[in-house]
């Protein structure tokens, strides 16, 4: 009996590739910031079979060089990069990215512009303090985004606005054909996440982007910011430990009298997470505010 050919797995129409910048180390700042790393940030490019949209650009000269490569050596259009929220970290790459793919474009929620408009010399100044020349300098604006969804090759990516993130406004993508979500910084993965910049009543609208993202039901989601060995589809994992670590951070923060005291309970808590700058930000952050308002 002849050898027949075994059968031969296509390839998928739809792919998602998760491009994870280095962890840049930030000087210290009297009366500012203390030295530390900054979250690695993650770009996310979600491919057809000729077609790309990138999910946030990262903002480092280099990583935003070599996700260009990566575009590049795919041999597909870029024709979209969309901007989840108005942080650098997400948005910046878009200047070279565009010079690099001019016939793409870059888009955000009318919301995000206008707040990156608000924020954009303040956000120049940070970026210059904490990275100096490792950064792109601040560019061209993503234009202003009609409707709520992009297509890849006639597959629909769904752009959904939450109420809080990190930051708000702000959102996160859906991608129904891989059950995919890109949560900005909606989700982290196995990273301290930035708390610094929310009240504690933003901290629970924190809690409710969550449960939207949990009731898209995802196999996948790539969080904004995660240790580089972490994985994008320990969906359950990523989201039980974001929700009960603001819930936790919340009861720290009303129980503790000092910095130190919340670093030290969220640190037994979380004694592996990454990027302990983050939580030395949040605490130093979430105490000053209290005190100011007492």
């Amino acid at each position: 009996m002849p050898n027949l050919p075994s059968a031969v797995t296509p390839p998928p129409s739809l792919r998602a590739t998760v491009f994870q910048g280095e962890w840049p180390r930030i000087p210290s700042e009297p009366g500012e910031v203390p030295e530390g790393t900054f979250g690695p940030a993650n770009a996310t490019l979600i491919s057809g079979p000729s077609e790309i949209v990138l999910i946030d650009a990262g903002h480092l000269k280099k990583d935003v060089e070599s996700l260009g490569d990566l575009i590049e050596s795919t041999g597909k259009t870029l024709t979209t990069i969309y901007v989840t929220h108005d942080h650098a970290d997400h948005y910046l790459g878009i200047g070279p990215l565009l010079e690099r793919f001019p016939g793409a474009k870059a888009v955000t929620l009318p919301s995000v512009l206008a707040s990156m408009r608000e924020t954009w010399e303040a956000q120049r100044a940070q970026w210059k303090m904490f990275f100096g020349d490792r950064c792109v300098e601040h560019g061209p604006m993503p234009e202003e985004l009609v409707g709520n969804t992009l297509f890849v090759d006639g597959y629909e990516v769904e752009i959904i606005e939450v109420p809080q993130a990190d930051i708000h406004p702000t959102s996160i993508v859906h991608v129904p054909e891989l059950d995919l979500v890109v949560a900005g910084d909606g989700i982290y993965n196995e990273i301290h996440p930035m708390l610094a910049l929310g009240t504690p009543d933003e901290w629970k609208d924190w809690l409710r982007t969550i449960d939207i993202v949990e009731a898209l039901k995802p196999r996948m989601i790539v969080a904004g910011h995660r240790r580089p060995d972490s994985d994008d589809r320990a969906v359950e994992a990523m989201i039980s430990q974001t929700r009960s670590y603001i819930k936790d951070f919340a009861a720290a923060y009303e129980a503790s009298t000092t910095i130190e005291e919340l670093i030290g309970t969220m640190m037994a808590k979380y004694p592996t997470h990454g990027n302990f700058w983050s939580l030395q930000v949040s605490a130093a952050a979430a105490l000053a505010r209290r005190s100011d308002e007492g």
